[in-house]
């Protein structure tokens, strides 16, 4: 019979067991695995009553804030659990970070290592009574090594010879930007050596080399990058030239710098005997060319003409190699050399000719007939000559010879574009009262780098607008005639716009070049921002120069020209001019880009007499605009009265 009826349910009682029947021993309440009987009728009792008062208000909010705070400490414990499991992470953190990091040896401590452990073998093996007597050595502990996840980079090693400018193993290790910075310093090294040998004697020259060979490396590494920029080399037009010629030809290369000659075409089959100043053990023989080339050769008694005896030589070529202020003793071992009819062959830079007609004449008087003369080329002019019979001089003739040597320039600019005018223009110098008063406030000692900045400022403005009254502009294609208006040239041939202004059409004018700013860094760069206002399109091409202290030559560190002048005209900044060197430096590499000198213009806000002669001198149509003139120079290279160095007060870095 059931006990009481619920939906689904059903419960009965069960049919007692007689106790009698049953032998087994019953065990008590604490040995029961089973849970304590739950009371059912009291469970469905209760459950009928939450039921029946669920209606009621108060107990729903009371079950709801039951549910609440039963979520809330299962959110709490949760979190809990969440940060004692944050904080065992930590603490495991903090002991591995607290372990040694094992570090990986390199090759160089592996094999230190295995050094170690043999030296430590032998010492363990018993070689003689002296060393069985003696204590054993207290052993150290040893650190315990852990491989790391990954090895450490390589990082390349720089050799110590970084004297070469291309790139190879000097430049290993280097980012691009320091490539640059190496090649711009080897090039100002490659200058200052070069000007060194133009203007001394071969005697001098040698001994520098002799002294110190890593020069002769440099001049030639600089030479070398110097080479990449020419349209031509006259010693591949030579190369080509001679290889034309019958085998075993003998060539004597004078100069010759890498012997670039002879490895080209001694395994053709020529005979080439290089020669210059350092030797380097294979192709190139240690000699002064204009002294005495080892070869045989004789020169005709005084008074007596011939050819000569003993000569080897089919051909003698120069090629740039007439250096030392008494090159013309080349030209005379030249002529000793070779045999009868034999060709001597000359390549020079075409800006180094003070007249070419005077040079050839000179070499002629020495023993040489001209075949052939080549000056189509811009950058050199190639020149034939022949040998033939001469009457011997006597050694004053020859010193009235060598004093003729002036007909080529000590210091050639190579690669210079110019077309050379009859007359040197003059120096613009500003007769402006607000650049005096300018000019005066920056002599000041006591003006402040602010004050200093904005004068600097207002010269340069005054310096750009005078130095572009003569640019040329464009006008209206209906003029017939060329008009001039305020030094602006309006020609029929340019292009024009028409506008509208407030009352009607005009005709307008626009600035024809296109202009490029090249300031020289660091100073140019406060006289920058000026001109800029007048030309805010143009390009600004900045050149990092600075003058050596001892030696005050120019040196290059930095240039942002282009690969070739996508501009009309330069304007060069410069705000002090004193020795000129620094701004001849920057004139050449702007000529050696490509930029015809008549086509730059020099904008500085003072010079020196001295140094304004010095760059007309190197570039005589060059047009330069100056707001002030010093006539002093002091001993160290510095302007008196001057305005002190322009770059540490413009951005007030001077020294107490």
């Amino acid at each position: 019979m059931p006990l009481f009826d619920v939906p689904g349910w059903s419960v009965s009682v069960p049919v007692a067991e007689s106790t009698t029947a049953s032998k087994k021993r019953k065990r008590s309440s604490r040995e029961s695995d089973s849970p304590e009987p739950i009371d059912i009728q009291k469970l469905i009792k209760k459950t009928r009553k939450a039921d029946f008062e669920g209606d009621d208000a108060s107990t729903v909010s009371r079950g709801a804030a039951r549910v609440k705070d039963f979520g809330k400490s299962l959110v709490k414990k949760r979190k809990d659990r969440k940060h004692q499991k944050n904080l065992d992470a930590l603490e495991e953190k903090k002991k591995s970070i607290s372990l040694p990091r094992a570090m990986k040896p390199s090759n160089k401590g592996l094999q230190m290592i295995a050094q170690k452990e043999r030296e430590k073998e032998q010492s363990m093996t018993p070689s003689s009574s002296t060393s069985s007597l003696a204590p054993p050595p207290a052993k150290r502990p040893k650190r315990v090594h852990e491989p790391v996840d990954k090895p450490l980079p390589k990082l390349p090693t720089i050799p110590e010879d970084s004297s070469t400018v291309e790139a190879g193993p000097s430049s290993v290790g280097l980012t691009a930007l320091q490539k640059g910075m190496k090649r711009s310093l080897d090039g100002a090294r490659f200058r200052i050596i070069n000007e060194t040998l133009y203007k001394s004697d071969s005697k001098q020259a040698h001994e520098m080399m002799r002294n110190d060979p890593k020069v002769y490396e440099e001049y030639h590494t600089g030479f070398r990058h110097q080479v990449q920029s020419w349209p031509t080399n006259p010693v591949q037009h030579y190369i080509s030239t001679l290889s034309t010629y019958p085998a075993k030809t003998v060539i004597a290369d004078l100069g010759c710098g890498d012997a670039a000659m002879a490895r080209s075409l001694v395994p053709k089959g020529f005979n080439v005997l290089s020669f210059d100043l350092i030797s380097d053990a294979v192709f190139v023989v240690e000699a002064d060319i204009c002294e005495k080339i080892p070869l045989p050769g004789s020169e005709p008694g005084e008074g007596e003409k011939s050819v000569g005896l003993g000569q080897v030589v089919d051909v003698a070529v120069c090629a740039l190699s007439l250096m030392g202020t008494n090159w013309t003793n080349c030209i005379r071992e030249a002529w000793r050399i070779l045999k009868q009819d034999g060709e001597l062959r000359i390549a020079e830079v075409a800006s180094r000719f003070t007249d070419v007609e005077e040079f050839a004449q000179l070499v002629s008087s020495m023993g040489f007939k001209l075949k052939s003369k080549n000056d189509s080329n811009t950058h050199f002019t190639l020149f034939e000559f022949k040998k033939v019979p001469v009457t011997g001089k006597k050694e004053t003739e020859w010193v009235s010879i060598s004093t003729r040597g002036k007909v080529l320039k000590p210091y050639p600019r190579v690669k210079r574009l110019l077309v050379r005018t009859t007359t040197m223009p003059p120096v613009n110098v500003l007769s402006h009262p607000i650049s005096n008063a300018e000019l005066s406030k920056l002599r000041k000692a006591t003006t402040t780098p602010k004050e200093f900045r904005e004068a600097v400022h207002n010269i340069s403005l005054i310096l750009g607008l005078e130095a572009s009254r003569n640019l040329e502009g464009k006008a209206n294609a209906n003029h017939s005639i060329a008009r001039t208006y305020d030094h602006i040239s309006l020609t029929s041939e340019e292009e024009t716009f028409i506008d509208q202004s407030p009352v009607g059409p005009f005709t307008g004018t626009v600035v024809k070049p296109r202009i490029g700013l090249t300031p020289i860094l660091r100073a140019g760069l406060g006289m920058t921002e000026a001109v800029l206002k007048l030309f805010p399109d143009a390009p600004v091409y900045h050149l990092g120069l600075f003058r050596e202290k001892v030696t005050l030559q120019p040196v290059e560190y930095y240039s942002k020209l282009p690969s070739s002048p996508p501009i009309d005209m330069v304007y060069l900044l410069d705000p002090l001019i004193a020795t000129g060197g620094t701004a001849c430096a920057a004139l050449s590499m702007i000529t050696d880009w490509g930029m015809p000198i008549d086509k730059v213009k020099l904008l500085c806000v003072l010079a020196s007499s001295e140094g304004l002669g010095h760059v007309q001198a190197e570039f005589p149509d060059l047009e330069i605009w100056v707001a002030g003139v010093d006539q002093t120079l002091t001993a160290q290279g510095l302007i008196s009265p001057g305005l002190g160095d322009a770059g540490d007060r413009l951005f007030n870095t001077v020294r107490p």
